[in-house]
């Protein structure tokens, strides 16, 4: 490989993935011969291009980064925001993951009275710490991907509160159970579970059928799943039943 493209792949390998426009920052070079460098690196199979950027291939067992999941199924993930925007009402308290799908329901939530948040997604708190009407509260951590918290200390602070509900998407669904690609964050959607009266999983239909390394808990933690349309698979209709809800 040439020097630049064994530096894109250094970046690519540490970080996960990245944009272009970051790539022809980092390595000086423009975005032009940042994508003809990716694709002659795709065809060698040593990254994934996702959309406005890449991703290490040693990494495709894991998501896609944030900047590629946000781009990712928009329609979907808003028609699935639209629905569980209608089951918060004023005055509740609310767990909301990092996720893309749930940072589309906290866009629809700016109108709510006296709503108490607490999130671990930057982008989340992005979007409601300037409205008066809505109270967010953060139990840091260790900044992780740059888009969230996560590690021991999230994991413990979350045990200090208790809400209404809880918001949260996965990487994987099957009619065995969800699934996530990351230790971390299954980790505090487990403790956000147990400390909420009603677990709501938001899912876009592209998720069925994938399996990931990281068990969630079984169906029976989970109260409803807001999907955009019927699942292909008739396994998991039977096995989800009225928990089921298509927006």
């Amino acid at each position: 490989m040439k020097e630049r493209q064994n530096r894109i792949y250094e970046i690519l390998s540490k970080q996960g993935g990245t944009t272009i426009e970051q790539l022809a920052k980092e390595v000086f070079a423009s975005e032009a011969t940042i994508r003809r460098d990716l694709t002659k690196m795709e065809e060698q199979g040593l990254v994934l291009r996702v959309w406005g950027g890449a991703m290490c291939a040693k990494k495709t067992d894991s998501d896609p980064p944030m900047f590629a999941r946000s781009a990712a199924n928009i329609k979907a993930k808003k028609q699935i925001a639209r629905c569980a925007a209608k089951l918060v009402g004023d005055n509740m308290s609310l767990f909301l993951t990092s996720s893309t799908t749930v940072a589309e329901l906290s866009r629809l939530l700016i109108s709510r009275r006296n709503l108490t948040v607490i999130t671990t997604g930057l982008d989340i708190i992005d979007t409601l710490r300037s409205k008066s009407s809505v109270r967010v509260i953060s139990p840091g951590g260790e900044l992780y991907e740059n888009c969230s918290f996560a590690g021991t200390m999230t994991s413990n602070n979350i045990e200090a509160f208790m809400t209404d509900l809880f918001f949260f998407s996965c990487s994987g669904l099957t009619a065995e159970g969800f699934t996530c690609s990351d230790m971390m964050r299954t980790d505090i959607i487990r403790k956000m579970q147990k400390n909420s009266a009603k677990t709501i999983l938001l899912v876009d239909s592209t998720k069925v059928g994938k399996t990931y390394m990281y068990r969630g808990f079984d169906y029976a933690g989970v109260d409803l799943v807001i999907m955009d349309r019927m699942p292909d698979s008739p396994e998991l209709v039977r096995v989800l039943g009225e928990k089921l809800i298509i927006a």
